[in-house]
């Protein structure tokens, strides 16, 4: 799978890369590491047209798998079908770079704690 921009995707964000699979099984990689990103994705058509949104649901049926990705400039849903997708270029800021589960488990325990001090003062 060509890729531009990312050396290990399990070891950084994924903003800024750009996948090309070459195979049905690098595309099914590519559309989990897509589907788990939590910002916009610009899906390359072999057509040469662009599709910018959100991916949020994916099917992946044989011959039938598609994508259904949120656009904001459509009111609806836009389903696109797999096998015309010739890249994935991850172009919108990921909202949970960086985040992990301990620092929010943290960052609530602080929030708790200072609102019981806050019910504590007069």
């Amino acid at each position: 799978m060509s890729q531009d921009g990312l050396e290990d995707p399990s070891e950084q964000s994924l903003h800024g890369a750009v996948f090309r699979p070459n195979s049905e099984q690098e595309l099914l990689k590519v559309i989990e590491l897509a589907f788990g990103y939590r910002g916009d994705i610009t899906l390359e058509l072999k057509s040469r047209e662009s599709v910018n949104g959100y991916l949020f649901n994916r099917v992946l049926d044989g011959p039938y798998s598609y994508l259904e990705m949120l656009q904001p400039d459509r009111p609806a849903p836009r389903r696109i079908p797999c096998r015309e997708i010739h890249a994935f270029h991850f172009t919108g800021h990921d909202t949970a770079s960086g985040e992990s589960w301990e620092a929010w488990v943290r960052k609530r325990l602080e929030e708790k704690k200072s609102e019981g001090q806050n019910f504590s003062q007069p």
